[in-house]
C-alpha cells in the first residue's frame, strides 16, 4: 500500500468518526428539543386550565387535605373520651389486631368494597367519623377518608400519624 492510499484511507477513518459524532450530536439535540418542547406545552396548558396542577406546593398529608379534615390528637381524644365519634383504623387486620385506639374499628382501605356495609353498621352518614393509620408518610386513612365522604359520609376526619401518636401519648389502646 502506497503512502497516498494510507493517506485516504486515514482521512476516510477521520470523516467516518466525525460523521457518526455530527449524528450523534444532532440526535441528542433533536431529543432535548422534544423534550423541552413538551415541558413548555405542559406548563402553558396548565397555566390556562382552571383545575390547574400547583407546580409548587405543601405536599405533607396536612397539605394534601382539606383543612377541615385534619383532626388534632387531643380533638380526637375527646371523641373518643365522649364516645360522640366513630373512629376507623385504616390499618391491616394483623396491624390491627396487634393494637389500636379503644373506641376504633377496622377498615383497611383495601377492603373498603367488601367491608363497607359491616364496618359502618349503626354509624349514620352524618356523625363525625375519625380515620387514621400508622406514619408520616401513610397514606391509607386520607384515602380511606375521601371513600367513605364520596359515599356520602359527610363528616370524615383524618388523625395524621394517629396510631404512633396516640400510642406516644399514652392514651387508651386495646388489642385484639
Amino acid at each position: 500500500m502506497d503512502s497516498a492510499q494510507h493517506g485516504n484511507r486515514t482521512m476516510n477513518v477521520m470523516t467516518e468518526r466525525r460523521t457518526r459524532g455530527m449524528i450523534w450530536r444532532k440526535a441528542f439535540l433533536q431529543a432535548f428539543s422534544i423534550v423541552f418542547l413538551a415541558v413548555a406545552v405542559g406548563l402553558i396548558v396548565n397555566h390556562f386550565r382552571s383545575d390547574r396542577v400547583p407546580l409548587i406546593g405543601d405536599w405533607s398529608p396536612e397539605g394534601r387535605l382539606a383543612k377541615n379534615m385534619v383532626i388534632t390528637l387531643e380533638e380526637a381524644r375527646g371523641f373518643c373520651e365522649s364516645r360522640s365519634a366513630a373512629f376507623l383504623d385504616a390499618r391491616s387486620f394483623d396491624d390491627y389486631r396487634e393494637g389500636h385506639i379503644l373506641c376504633a374499628r377496622n377498615l383497611p382501605l383495601k377492603d373498603v368494597d367488601e367491608r363497607l356495609e359491616s364496618a359502618m353498621a349503626g354509624i349514620p352518614l352524618e356523625e363525625t367519623i375519625v380515620v387514621y393509620c400508622d406514619g408520616e408518610e401513610c397514606s391509607l386513612s386520607e384515602e380511606l377518608a375521601k371513600e367513605l365522604y364520596f359515599r356520602g359520609y359527610e363528616n370524615v376526619r383524618v388523625l395524621v400519624n394517629g396510631w404512633s401518636r396516640w400510642v406516644e401519648a399514652g392514651f387508651p389502646t386495646e388489642k385484639g
